[in-house]
């Protein structure tokens, strides 16, 4: 277990002292947020688009990129070439992961034969295989390396209307989420903005937390569904129609991707 408690420790301390990429910030978030496979990518918003297909794979598991201490002590365990990989954070209750048996503190270092370098590759392995596709994923665990079969699960819809917001820069929540989390009450069948990256097309268009979105390029938004719908027809450009407080009227907001 030394191993184990040492990845644990490592991980606290890494995001402790770490000043977070706007990619690993929106990661982390939409991966504590929504406990499954971290969302951000570094790729180019458009590129994202189109690799995702209607119903990416989805394993269940928040995730970290291994940080300096984390490879030290690994590399200690498993040699020199073991510095490299995705932590696994936490695993979601009855998903695929927690199904094929992989950990908390399990390091992915391999899907079938391909070698898992970092976060951001992962999620393009996983979002891109079929629903029900078995890959082999191979795991440092302790001191040993474990190689377990996985069977690929369809993203949940929340997950996907995050993903859709994402490439502008912002993650959304229902209002039934909004009172789980002890947000104030609001009516049901609204989508609100969880979080706005700073440095981000949603940002510089002035999309805020809290703001609620009647309308994404005039479809009227009351779901998740509505949302991630819209945001996937969206292409480059979205316009959002908001309600926000202590505004009278809606809001029109045109967010925009940068051009190439």
């Amino acid at each position: 277990m030394g191993l184990l408690r040492d990845l644990r420790r490592g991980h606290r301390g890494e995001r402790a002292d770490k000043v977070m990429t706007r990619h690993h910030r929106m990661g982390v978030l939409a991966s504590v947020t929504f406990a499954f496979l971290a969302v951000a990518s570094s790729e180019t918003p458009a590129r994202a688009v189109t690799d995702v297909p209607s119903v990416p794979g989805w394993l269940g598991i928040t995730i970290s990129d291994v940080g300096e201490d984390l490879a030290s002590r690994l590399a200690t365990t498993f040699g020199p070439a073991a510095g490299i990989g995705v932590v696994v954070v936490d695993v979601l209750r009855g998903g695929p992961a927690e199904r094929a048996s992989l950990k908390r503190g399990d390091v992915i270092v391999q899907v079938d034969a391909q070698p898992i370098w970092d976060v951001r590759q992962l999620q393009r392995t996983i979002r891109a295989q079929p629903i029900d596709q078995r890959v082999m994923v191979t795991v440092l665990r302790d001191a040993s390396r474990v190689t377990l079969p996985v069977t690929i699960g369809p993203m949940p819809l929340e997950a996907r209307a995050q993903l859709a917001g994402e490439r502008f820069g912002f993650l959304v929540r229902g209002a039934e989420d909004q009172e789980q989390r002890r947000i104030p009450a609001e009516p049901t069948g609204r989508i609100f903005v969880a979080f706005v990256d700073a440095d981000s097309p949603a940002a510089r268009a002035g999309l805020r937390p809290q703001d609620v979105i009647l309308k994404a390029n005039d479809q009227p938004i009351g779901t998740m569904e509505d949302f991630e719908q819209a945001m996937r027809s969206a292409g480059r450009a979205v316009s959002l129609q908001i309600e926000r407080r202590g505004t009278p009227q809606p809001l029109i907001v045109n967010v925009a991707l940068p051009t190439r």
